[in-house]
């Protein structure tokens, strides 16, 4: 684990979104996260001037950012009274807020393998057989022995 960090939602790099947005949407879209992270909130209140002196971008750069995350459906944002924005950050799959409190820590449970059945756990792998070392005096494994070493690899690749 990478100590004091936060993540970009993985939706958003397989998309293509990442790779149209500007420098300007990407550094105020990293600074709600960062912030997001740091406050444990999911929505954030700051001035043109606090996000400009974290990320060096100048108003009007903002002001189209701003405009644009809302247009993907990263944030909503309002305005409010000092030039002070209040950006609640969205779910990039589904476009709107997240649901519940925002100061709440969102717990996302691991991916589950999915089949016609619907999703399933993960099984266990069954652990390799044991197989009997060839003494130093035979020149080639029994054909069972061969068989039994298929098991530690993908078969017919090792």
């Amino acid at each position: 684990m990478i100590d004091s960090f936060f993540g970009v939602h993985p939706s958003l790099l397989r998309s293509g979104l990442w790779a149209r947005m500007k420098p300007g949407e990407k550094d105020l879209y990293l600074y709600l996260m960062e912030e997001s992270e740091r406050c444990c909130t999911r929505v954030i209140t700051a001035t043109d001037p606090q996000v400009t002196r974290s990320v060096g971008t100048a108003s009007r750069t903002l002001c189209n950012a701003r405009k644009r995350l809302q247009e993907y459906g990263l944030i909503q944002y309002q305005s409010g009274h000092g030039n002070k924005y209040t950006y609640t950050i969205c779910n990039p799959k589904t476009r709107q807020p997240y649901p519940g409190d925002p100061r709440v820590p969102m717990h996302v449970s691991r991916r589950a393998r999915v089949s016609q059945n619907g999703p399933q756990p993960l099984a266990a792998s069954p652990p390799p057989k044991q197989v009997q070392k060839p003494s130093l005096g035979t020149a080639k494994p029994s054909r069972q022995q061969e068989v039994a070493l298929e098991n530690y690899g993908l078969p017919g690749v090792f």
